[in-house]
């Protein structure tokens, strides 16, 4: 990889060779690591359905925290759940396709994109997604088998 040689101050503490070097690790044809972010790792369905409702709820606000950190190129913990709309945190369309596409790839459910980009917060989404991830019994599940169009991010 051939980098422009770019005039930097001295006292600026930069190694271009090792953001050469990160950004190269992921391959031909990658993105690179710099525009991925860092992997999330999701939670088990199955181990979610075998805990209560507020530790699920706790192990899902991880997970949404780190995707919408990683969609948004922003650090997890610095995302509010309950005060901003999706749209406002800067979730739009082409970022919420990823979203949609990765919860749905680790959890194994449906995703509403239309709903997940209208949730009045990431707060909301969680708790969906709690309830869909619930035990056998859960409403959330029961409604969606009816047809009712109750999904992971429906309000």
């Amino acid at each position: 990889m051939t980098l422009l040689a770019i005039p930097v101050p001295a006292d600026w503490d930069l190694d271009l060779q090792d953001l050469a070097d990160d950004y190269a690790d992921d391959g031909p044809g990658s993105a690179g690591a710099l525009a991925s972010g860092p992997d999330v790792v999701a939670p088990d369905p199955a181990a979610l359905a075998a805990v209560g409702l507020d530790e699920r709820t706790a192990l899902l606000d991880a997970y949404v925290r780190g995707e919408l950190g990683r969609v948004l190129h922003v650090a997890p913990g610095s995302i509010d759940i309950a005060g901003r709309t999706m749209n406002s945190l800067g979730v739009g369309s082409i970022n919420g396709l990823e979203l949609q596409a990765r919860m749905e790839a680790a959890l194994g459910l449906e995703v509403d994109l239309q709903r997940l980009l209208r949730a009045n917060s990431a707060a909301e989404l969680i708790d969906c997604l709690a309830g869909q991830l619930g035990p056998e019994d859960s409403p959330h599940k029961s409604a969606a088998r009816r047809g009712t169009g109750t999904r992971a991010a429906a309000a």
